[in-house]
C-alpha cells in the first residue's frame, strides 16, 4: 500500500509539472509571436520634418487670422489705394503679432535642409531641364536682400516658380506662396505682401 501511494503521488505530481511547463512555454511563444507581429515602427525623418513645417505654417495662419479680424479686404474695386491700405494694415497687424520674428522661425535648420534636398532633387531630376528653362524665362530677381517681417519691395518683380518644382515642395495655404529672390527662397504672405520667412543660400535652378 505504501509503495502504491507513493507511486500515485509522484505520477500526479509529474502531471502537474508537465502542465505548468506547457503553460509557461505557451506564454513565452505568445509573447514572441506578438513581438514579431508588431515590430517597432521607424519614423521617416523627412515626413517628421515636413509635418513640423506644416505645424509652424498652421501656427502662423492662426496668428494671421487673428490679425485679419475686423479688416475687410476690398473686392471689385478700381482703387489701388484701397488695396494698398488694406495690405499695409494687415502687414502691420501681423508684425505686431510676431515682433520678434526672425529667419528660421518656420524654416528651421532641419526644414531648410529638407527644402534644399527637395529643390536639388527636382532640378537634378528628370524634369530638371524644364525647370531651369522655366526659371530663366521668368527673368530671375537678383541682388536683393530681404528680411523677415519686411514688406516685399514695391516695383520688385515676383519670380515665377516652375510648376514642376512646386509639386515637390510642401503644399501651402492659398494665402501664402513660395518665391525665389536671387539665392533665397522666401515664404510670402500674398495679401499682406510680407516676408514671413526665407531660406538663404539656396541652390536655384539657374543655368548661369
Amino acid at each position: 500500500m505504501k509503495s502504491i501511494f507513493t507511486t500515485e503521488t509522484n505520477r500526479h505530481g509529474g502531471t502537474r509539472n508537465t502542465v505548468v511547463a506547457s503553460l509557461a512555454a505557451l506564454a513565452l511563444a505568445s509573447t514572441f509571436a506578438f513581438s514579431q507581429a508588431k515590430p517597432a515602427q521607424k519614423v521617416n525623418p523627412q515626413a517628421a520634418t515636413s509635418a513640423d513645417f506644416e505645424r509652424r505654417v498652421a501656427d502662423y495662419m492662426k496668428l494671421r487670422q487673428s490679425a485679419q479680424s475686423g479688416l475687410t479686404m476690398p473686392k471689385n474695386t478700381p482703387s489701388p489705394s484701397q488695396l494698398t491700405e488694406y495690405q499695409h494694415q494687415l502687414a502691420d497687424r501681423v508684425r505686431s503679432g510676431r515682433p520678434q520674428a526672425q529667419q528660421g522661425d518656420l524654416f528651421t535648420p532641419e526644414v531648410a535642409d529638407l527644402f534644399r534636398h527637395l529643390v536639388s532633387q527636382s532640378i537634378n531630376g528628370p524634369q530638371g531641364a524644364r525647370i531651369r528653362k522655366s526659371y530663366e524665362r521668368a527673368e530671375p530677381v537678383r541682388g536683393v536682400h530681404l528680411e523677415v517681417n519686411q514688406t516685399y519691395p514695391d516695383g520688385l518683380p515676383l519670380q515665377s516658380m516652375p510648376p514642376s518644382l512646386l509639386l515637390n515642395l510642401p503644399k501651402l495655404p492659398k494665402e501664402l506662396e513660395y518665391r525665389f529672390v536671387d539665392h533665397e527662397l522666401i515664404l510670402r504672405d500674398i495679401a499682406a505682401n510680407l516676408i514671413v520667412d526665407f531660406i538663404p543660400d539656396l541652390t536655384t535652378p539657374s543655368t548661369k
